[in-house]
């Protein structure tokens, strides 16, 4: 009981955060030109794991709820949740990998939604969207772990009680 209390704790803790950075940041969460600067979070992943992987999931959704594209962008939780389950399985062989797997299925997809949204060439798209995602996950998600994975107060929460 106690797991799951503090498990469903952290996943709500992941989406506010994640949702708050966005709607704060939103000038430059959205768009062809962006960095995210809440895909920070998905440094947290290998940490605090599927409670971090929900939550920031649900950020995203919650997040894009703001975005300028429309409704369409509320499907871009799917792709989220897919590279976060990717930085999820690949944590104990690759934190980098895992984070530019995210970088990865994110940017496919946002590349094809400005493309169906705003006409804005596919390729062109994809190449600025994913420059930004990269800094964002892998750069900044990077630091966020590396940092996060030294604080006394992550240790004791993925601890097994």
């Amino acid at each position: 009981m106690k797991r799951r209390v503090r498990d469903l704790s952290l996943t709500v803790l992941c989406a506010a955060c994640y949702a708050g950075l966005v709607y704060v940041l939103a000038p430059i969460s959205f768009m062809m030109v962006q960095v995210r600067v809440a895909d920070a979070l998905t440094g947290l992943v290998p940490i605090l794991g599927i409670p971090a992987v929900y939550g920031i999931a649900l950020g995203v959704f919650i997040g894009n709820l703001y975005s300028p594209l429309g409704p369409i962008d509320l499907l871009s939780t799917l792709p989220s949740l897919l590279g976060l389950w990717m930085i999820y399985k690949l944590r104990r062989v690759s934190v980098l990998l895992g984070l530019l797997s995210y970088s990865l299925a994110v940017s496919l997809w946002v590349a094809f939604m400005l493309y169906y949204v705003t006409e804005a060439p596919y390729l062109i798209a994809f190449i600025y969207v994913f420059i930004g995602v990269t800094i964002a996950s892998v750069g900044l998600g990077y630091l966020v772990y590396h940092y996060a994975s030294k604080i006394d107060l992550f240790k004791a929460l993925t601890s097994e009680e």
